[in-house]
């Protein structure tokens, strides 16, 4: 089977990182795969990589440096037109059996829009694998508390500055676009990973299409239990106490839930303990008997894998989020972790077994899973073994390529076609 996948990003990021890991599955299991996406890493893989940008490069940057949001935006528009048609020309040539979208957001910059989803499911059947909520919204990835993606985003969007930003008199328009697209009937199914984002993309403007959920894929070769001694010694890992892991791309983030940890911290009374911290951006930590180990942003997974290992918990305080991969590659490691009631992580973090949840997101909450946690291990409680065997039995990367198969082989074959209809 040709398989073409649609991404922003070819191996950056989670979203990135997850069709990355895909891609190479279906690869290993003799598939063609093109990746159409608007920035690479220029490395070699196992697929053929495609960069879908608009022309005038120079341009495009000195118009983002130069010129305002409102500017900027228009220059988008702008560039859609010769995505588009870049887009139609290369699918009539490569002529694929499926088409995997991925994440669009990341690449807004580029003139790139939900209509590139319409272009697709015109020429062959179309799989969009959701990784957060921004299809059926009109610009947030997460919508926290608001429910506006229900009835109609408009311009009184709660968070209209906060990535992926648009101007808030665009948001309707946005919402109204995606609206159409998901009316239409095209041969177009979705995947989530997690339970909890197909139900609220079935709550919403997925409602009348198929909507499937397949987890997450690891590589549980790499992500794989080594001795935490071994592992600290060659991360140079000494401190106090427990040694606590948080990841992120971006730990200053407000989704990541930075403060909410720092806050948390405040509210223990089990300290002393190291806390490990693995990502970009900077989490300033001034608490008394924590004592702080930065790894900083590591693309290598050899050490990210030894990381996780180094680690008792893994904390995760996000307060949205989806099916997140740093909770899973920690849970193959045989790392429990300690996150918020919220999202997938319902899904993935279950009590005792792969680690322990706080009930409310709050920083008194989740310092009382933390002291939970701390507590359960003290008392002999050892999760690893069960961690490692939910992974290997629910999170394998060639067993997610086996669920994509069967649900690509649905829409592609003579069946499928008929039966996609009534997925709309």
């Amino acid at each position: 089977m040709h398989i073409l996948m649609l991404s922003d990003l070819e191996t950056k990021g989670g979203a990135g990182i997850a069709a990355a890991r895909l891609a190479k599955a279906m690869c290993r299991a003799g598939h063609r795969v093109t990746r159409l996406v608007a920035t690479n890493d220029g490395r070699d893989h196992p697929w053929y990589t495609c960069v879908l940008k608009p022309p005038l490069p120079l341009m495009r940057r000195m118009v983002r440096r130069l010129f305002t949001a409102g500017g900027r935006e228009k220059w988008d528009r702008l560039a859609a037109p010769s995505i588009h048609l870049r887009l139609e020309r290369l699918l009539d040539d490569l002529r694929p059996d499926v088409i995997n979208v991925h994440n669009l957001h990341g690449a807004i910059k580029f003139g790139w829009s939900a209509d590139l989803v319409r272009i697709c499911a015109e020429r062959a059947p179309t799989v969009w694998t959701l990784h957060d909520m921004w299809s059926f919204t009109g610009r947030c990835a997460y919508g926290y508390d608001c429910r506006m993606f229900l009835t109609g985003c408009d311009a009184s969007c709660p968070t209209p500055k906060e990535y992926p930003a648009l101007t808030p008199k665009r948001i309707a328009g946005a919402w109204e676009q995606r609206r159409r697209l998901l009316t239409s009937y095209y041969p177009l199914a979705a995947v989530t990973p997690s339970r909890w984002l197909a139900q609220e993309a079935q709550a919403g403007l997925w409602a009348r299409h198929h909507v499937e959920v397949i987890p997450y894929g690891l590589p549980l070769d790499v992500y794989r239990p080594i001795e935490r001694p071994l592992a600290r010694k060659s991360l140079g890992i000494e401190g106090p106490g427990p040694i606590l892991l948080t990841a992120s791309q971006n730990l200053a983030e407000r989704r990541k839930g930075g403060k909410l940890l720092i806050e948390a911290f405040k509210r223990l009374s089990r300290r002393p303990f190291t806390l490990v911290t693995l990502g970009g951006g900077r989490l300033r930590v001034k608490v008394k008997g924590v004592q702080v180990h930065p790894l900083g942003y590591l693309s290598d997974e050899s050490i990210n894998v030894l990381a996780f290992n180094a680690a008792d918990i893994f904390l995760h305080p996000a307060p949205v989020d989806n099916l997140p991969n740093v909770v899973m590659e920690a849970i193959a490691c045989g790392t429990p972790a300690v996150g918020f009631s919220i999202g997938g992580m319902c899904e993935l973090v279950r009590h005792k077994q792969t680690g322990w949840l706080a009930g409310e997101v709050s920083p008194e909450s989740f310092a009382g899973a933390i002291e939970t946690a701390i507590d359960d291990q003290k008392h002999g409680i050892d999760l690893r073994g069960s961690c490692r065997a939910v992974a290997e039995n629910e999170y394998g990367a060639d067993l997610q390529a086996q669920r994509y198969l069967k649900l690509f082989n649905l829409l592609n074959g003579d069946s499928g076609k008929k039966a996609s209809q009534s997925f709309s």
